[in-house]
């Protein structure tokens, strides 16, 4: 993994249900809002392997090195082609999900996590300014994506959530950079407010450098 210059990277992260997709959303639009240029991604992407990995995703027949693999192809497309010229144009991007997920799913599938960061680095992937883990209990996730009518894949089982829950509580211990724990329980306008309270104090700083 690099560093990189010019922008911010924020990234938003947490198990299925935990309303992070939301909460970026939010966040990219206070960004703009306040009049900084701001770019919103998501992965997996609409790329060509992201594309690919969401189909074989919704066959529920995708073995754990296979998609690890894709993830990573499409994470690599994206640094190239959507978050390194962003932050050089001195962009805050957010992201829904980045390598922080890959550690998280597929280190409970069974790829081991010091080869994830090891080839993210080899790669030459961002490291984020900041990591929001929204945290919530897997009970409590299920719950929210049966009232959302989802249909679950194969990461969307309790015991595995749990199992990236307790992976993303300790995601601090494998990449350098702030990482904040938010209790994703809580409802959708304290959480909005707590994240960009940290965010705003972070730019806030940057200007004054």
């Amino acid at each position: 993994m690099s560093s990189k210059s010019g922008g911010t990277l924020i990234v938003l992260e947490g198990i299925d249900g935990s309303g992070k997709s939301t909460q970026a959303k939010l966040l990219y639009d206070w960004l703009i809002k306040e009049g900084y240029k701001a770019v919103l991604l998501r992965e997996p992407t609409n790329g060509k392997y992201g594309r690919i990995l969401r189909e074989k995703l919704k066959s529920g027949k995708l073995p754990p090195d296979e998609a690890y693999r894709l993830f990573l192809l499409d994470r690599i497309e994206d640094v190239q082609t959507n978050i390194i010229p962003a932050l050089k144009k001195g962009y805050v991007v957010v992201i829904d999900r980045y390598f922080i997920s890959t550690i998280a799913y597929q280190g409970a599938s069974g790829i081991p996590i010091d080869k994830i960061i090891s080839d993210h680095k080899k790669y030459g992937v961002p490291i984020p300014d900041i990591v929001f883990v929204l945290d919530i209990p897997a009970d409590e996730a299920i719950n929210r994506l049966k009232r959302l009518k989802r249909n679950f894949d194969s990461f969307e089982k309790k015991d595995f959530l749990e199992k990236v829950r307790k992976i993303y509580l300790n995601v601090g211990r494998y990449i350098p950079t702030l990482v904040i724990i938010v209790d994703a329980t809580r409802n959708v306008k304290e959480v909005h407010e707590l994240i960009i309270n940290y965010v705003s104090r972070f730019l806030s700083g940057e200007k004054e450098e």
